[in-house]
Order: C-alpha cells, then structure tokens, then sequence
C-alpha cells in the first residue's frame, strides 16, 4: 500500500472506526540518565500510551503518545506561546511496520493536539488538508473533549488543498 493512499484511508476515517489499545508494549524507547561524570543513573522507559486498530483493515494500527519534546517553545506571538506546549510522536503502521511518524503539537497544556506546520511563519500557518485531517481524528480518539476546529483556528492556521505526505 502506498503511504498516500494509507493516509488517505486514516484521515478520512472516523473515530468510531478505530479500536483503542491502551498501553501498548511495544516500540519502547530508552533514554539513559547520566550524573555529571557520565555515568548512568537510571533508564527512562518511555512508550506510546495508546495505539488504535483500524476496524475495516486491523493492518492499519496507529500509535500514539511517545513524547517528543516535553517542552516546545512556540515563536513568540504565535497563540498559546506562553503555555505549555509539547511535541508527540504518532507512528503510522502497516501490517505492523512503521511507515511514517507524524510529530504532532499538544498546546494549551495539553488541551488540544494540533498538527505541525512545516516552518512557523507569519499566520496562516498553512496545514494541508489530509494532515489537518489526521490531527483531528488523532485529537478526537486520544485527546481532551475540546473544540479541535476552535483551537486550530485559534493557532492561526488554515487548511490549504496540496498533497500531503
């Protein structure tokens, strides 16, 4: 399957065609803790804290939570600059083989998940249809029961119908 027809289906799919799998053990990712001297501390664990099974087609699964960066300092004058924001991974799979990872943006501290312009510029951001798509669903299965359109709007991005990936 090709990745635009894979986005294609995801992004045009609705929250009730998903299953939701909590705490998926898998894709773990280790960051070790070093003390001054280098020397190991502890190991961080993290891991996607939900993975989503498309019903129609179980080989489509998404995963969805590995923080990326807990701290993602947004351009000033950009709305939501002054709370906190953070990037997250969403890793696309295919018969269970990553074939895409989308960072996405939760703002507003942790209120809304957005996705990610390509370079901050002056507003409109320009997100592409198939990706604002994306971020919508991913907000309406993980995120908090707030008005994704709103926010989106609210962050001084628009839609534009180009391709995308």
């Amino acid at each position: 399957m090709r990745l635009e027809r894979y986005m294609e289906i995801v992004a045009g799919s609705q929250p009730e065609d998903w299953l939701m799998i909590e705490r998926p053990t898998l894709r773990h990712r280790f960051t070790p803790m070093l003390d001054d001297k280098e020397q190991l501390i502890r190991q961080i664990i993290d891991e996607p804290m939900v993975g989503f099974s498309y019903r129609p087609d179980v080989r489509l699964t998404l995963l969805f939570g590995l923080v990326e960066m807990a701290q993602y300092p947004l351009p000033a004058g950009i709305p939501y600059a002054e709370e906190n924001a953070r990037t997250v991974l969403l890793h696309c799979l295919y018969e269970g083989q990553l074939i895409h990872t989308e960072t996405l943006l939760k703002v507003d501290r942790q209120r809304c998940i957005l996705p990610m312009p390509v370079a901050w510029g002056e507003p409109p951001q320009a997100i592409p249809r198939r990706q604002h798509d994306l971020a919508r669903l991913v907000h309406q299965l993980a995120g908090p029961f707030t008005d994704f359109e709103q926010y989106f709007k609210n962050s001084g991005m628009a839609v534009v119908e180009r391709p995308w990936p």
